[in-house]
């Protein structure tokens, strides 16, 4: 990563910190304390973590086993080092999931205050994503829980004060 940004610096005309936006996607299993410090030297002032869901059913049916105080303690990480945005990312409709699991999921995410939460639509594509084939169809929740989800996400969303800003 040092190499790469130490190229990218000497090819285009990179801005100080702060005046401009450099962001990175970290999987929360993967990085280390340290890791985000080297991250920030890098320059690096945004951060995207994929969370998915919190509930450990749901994860081990899409085999992404990340505890919640693990995500909590990367939070945690990017703001001691001073990351300007923090980013966090929901899927909705996923194996085992439901309208209760999922505000379960958010509830606790909320508590952690990210600048910004993205919600995606799960979409089961096993042709096309070979680790999609492991998952179970009749795990799936129905179009119309999938609705339900999407629904009392977006209410708990604007409760808490996040505003949608669409996709």
């Amino acid at each position: 990563m040092t190499e790469l940004m130490y190229h990218t610096a000497r090819h285009f005309h990179l801005l100080e910190d702060g005046r401009g936006d450099y962001s990175i996607e970290i999987d929360p299993r993967t990085v280390t304390e340290k890791r985000v410090a080297l991250l920030r030297w890098l320059g690096f002032n945004r951060a995207s973590l994929g969370v998915q869901d919190l509930d450990p059913h749901v994860q081990k049916a899409i085999n992404r086993i990340q505890p919640y105080e693990q995500i909590r303690d990367v939070l945690g990480w990017l703001r001691d080092q001073g990351f300007q945005s923090i980013n966090t990312d929901l899927i909705y409709g996923l194996p085992w999931q439901s309208e209760t699991s999922l505000a379960r999921t958010l509830e606790r995410l909320l508590e952690l205050r990210p600048a910004r939460i993205s919600l995606f639509n799960y979409a089961h594509l096993p042709e096309r994503f070979k680790t999609q084939r492991q998952i179970n169809e009749l795990a799936l929740p129905a179009a119309d829980e999938k609705l339900r989800m999407l629904v009392r996400a977006g209410s708990m969303l604007d409760k808490a004060g996040y505003v949608l800003i669409g996709v």
